[in-house]
């Protein structure tokens, strides 16, 4: 998958990323680094963000869809996902924005964005 953000012209991705990474207090991740995808364990459940989609627990069945679409995963210590929800818009989650998912092993899989 190319990098894209949700909701932003191409022409100002880069400002709009610098931005959620301000708002999440990550580093801006060089291109090779970036996260379409992302899953993490959390309190015995398994949980997908994937960049443009809504948050979605795979694991127990059924899946279950939040409200809050992903807008950006950041990498570090602990991966950050940044999500449409409050304080950015009005929109409520059950997560808190951004959301902590933790680090490997409670990260258990990472799907990169395209190289340019």
């Amino acid at each position: 998958m190319k990098f894209f953000l949700p909701v932003t012209s191409e022409d100002v991705y880069e400002q709009r990323y610098a931005d959620l990474a301000r708002f999440a207090g990550a580093s801006v991740p060089v291109p090779e680094a970036r996260l379409w995808a992302v899953q993490w364990e959390h309190g015995g459940e398994v949980w997908e963000a994937t960049v443009g989609e809504l948050l979605v627990r795979v694991r127990p069945t059924p899946r279950v869809q939040d409200s809050a679409a992903v807008m950006a995963i950041f990498p570090g210590n602990p991966y950050l996902i940044v999500t449409s929800a409050q304080p950015l818009t009005s929109l409520r989650s059950s997560w808190n924005n951004p959301i902590s998912a933790g680090v490997p092993p409670q990260v258990r899989k990472r799907v990169p964005f395209d190289l340019p």
